[in-house]
């Protein structure tokens, strides 16, 4: 397994803590089962959030519905969100005097997206989701609005929002006792009869079996611990780091999913982030603000880029350099900003009176270093940078970044009732597909929070097809 920082620190003592704190036979492993194959109505793959949704409304609808999660708890990538959900025209909204309209969520989701978003998706999206705020709510969540200025994130009000949103999730599903949750349970196949997904093969730890379903949900997330196939779909990402991502999104869903036949769209666009290390990642301003921003360097202390270039863009340029990795150079001004305090603290950065002594610490050439300071304090930039900064007040700091895929944005192709398309239009009868696996939902960029939405939305959809209702 990839080495992912901290991050995996903090998942293992929240699934612990999940785990010891919620009594319910649903969120707690299973016995090993014979070799014997089994029947349900609904399959869901996948235990992350779009998963645990579609569980618990296929089971609050009447269904008996197995659950299948490959790694050693439920919660996927929802358990380490630190963000929150985007949603419109909400109670919240009302009550605060905030406006953030359905067409001002449309709006927005689609212009983030370079307008490469499916807008029959994004209107489903936008419109139901005051419903999945309302959801969330009913299950003892508790939010406010982040601010006037961003209306559309929604926060928790207190605590961890992934791991309370997962804990949420497990209690719910705790109480359908048609509801089984089976972990360390891998699906590796999906099982056809006469052209209708009916089952999938499984690999326990007793063995592989067979899981047969009137339908099959895909909830296995997107491909962000899978840095081979990011790099097969998109070559300027080869090489990129797994620094924000547990270890289950290895994209088993694709695999399945194009081996029956699945469209895929999108595949090349991945939400990346240039400034990463220790499982967080670190906003841009602090080496694009002007008049204060710092400057990336490699090995070799030199810059190697603009600085201020897109994201994705810049992601990729770091990965070209040795070891795909770089340094962020900044001094006390920007330090003090809260973006830059952020950075040192959680990237462990390294702190000294003279860029000289930062350079030893850091492993680099002091001379060589010196030299690139000093030339970008003078203006001299060779990648026609937007902004200028600065990098004159001392004490100075260096933060290692190592560039990680933080979203999928394509994924298999889906209708407005969640169901899996072929190439040509038409339906995988009894395939169906929620959460990251999807792609269509966002295009070339996401708006903070409508993952978790997405989740809810079409979660809830597909498990409503595929009993229907």
């Amino acid at each position: 397994m990839r080495r992912l920082g901290m991050a995996i620190v903090l998942i293992l003592v929240l699934i612990t803590g999940i785990l010891a704190g919620c009594s319910t036979p649903a969120s707690q492993p299973q016995p090993a089962q014979s070799s014997k194959d089994l029947s349900t109505d609904v399959l869901v793959i996948g235990g992350g959030g779009a998963g645990l949704v579609s569980a618990i409304t296929a089971a609050e609808n009447g269904a008996n519905v197995v659950l299948v999660e490959k790694m050693p708890a439920v919660g996927g990538n929802t358990i380490i969100s630190a963000t929150g959900i985007t949603a419109s025209d909400t109670q919240l909204h009302k009550d605060s005097g905030i406006s953030f309209t359905v067409e001002d969520h449309y709006k927005r989701t689609i212009e983030t997206g370079k307008g490469l978003a499916d807008e029959k998706l994004v209107r489903i999206l936008v419109e139901n989701s005051s419903d999945a705020y309302d959801w969330l709510v009913s299950l003892g969540l508790s939010y406010k609005i982040q601010s006037a200025e961003e209306p559309f994130w929604i926060v928790p009000t207190e605590g961890h929002y992934g791991a309370e949103l997962i804990k949420a999730y497990q209690a719910e599903a705790g109480k359908h006792k048609n509801l089984e949750i089976k972990l360390n349970t891998k699906a590796t196949e999906l099982v056809t009869e006469e052209g209708k997904i009916v089952g999938a093969k499984v690999q326990g730890q007793d063995g592989e079996y067979v899981i047969k379903a009137k339908a099959v949900i895909l909830a296995t997330g997107g491909l962000n611990n899978a840095p081979d196939m990011i790099a097969e779909y998109n070559p300027n990402y080869k090489g990129v780091h797994a620094e924000m991502t547990t270890p289950g999104p290895t994209g088993d869903g694709i695999k399945m999913a194009v081996e029956v036949g699945a469209k895929l769209r999108d595949m090349d666009l991945f939400q990346m982030r240039p400034l990463s290390s220790n499982g967080n990642w670190y906003r841009e301003t602090i080496i694009t603000e002007e008049g204060k921003g710092g400057i990336l360097v490699n090995l070799d202390g030199d810059r190697f880029v603009d600085e201020t270039m897109k994201i994705w863009d810049l992601a990729s340029e770091i990965l070209k350099q040795k070891e795909g990795t770089a340094y962020i150079i900044f001094d006390t001004d920007v330090y003090d900003t809260k973006d830059g305090k952020k950075a040192f603290d959680l990237g462990k950065g390294i702190k000294a009176d003279t860029i000289e002594e930062l350079a030893v610490q850091l492993g680099l050439d002091p001379a060589k270093l010196k030299d690139t300071v000093d030339a970008y304090n003078a203006g001299q930039d060779p990648f026609n940078r937007k902004a200028m900064g600065k990098i004159t007040a001392a004490p100075f700091y260096g933060v290692k970044t190592l560039p990680s895929s933080h979203y999928t944005m394509g994924g298999v192709s889906i209708n407005e009732n969640a169901q899996v398309l072929k190439e040509d239009g038409t339906t995988i009868e009894g395939l169906y597909a929620a959460g990251e696996i999807v792609g269509g939902l966002y295009g070339a960029g996401r708006v903070a929070g409508n993952n978790t939405l997405d989740d809810i939305v079409f979660g809830k959809i597909a498990a409503k097809h595929a009993i229907g209702k």
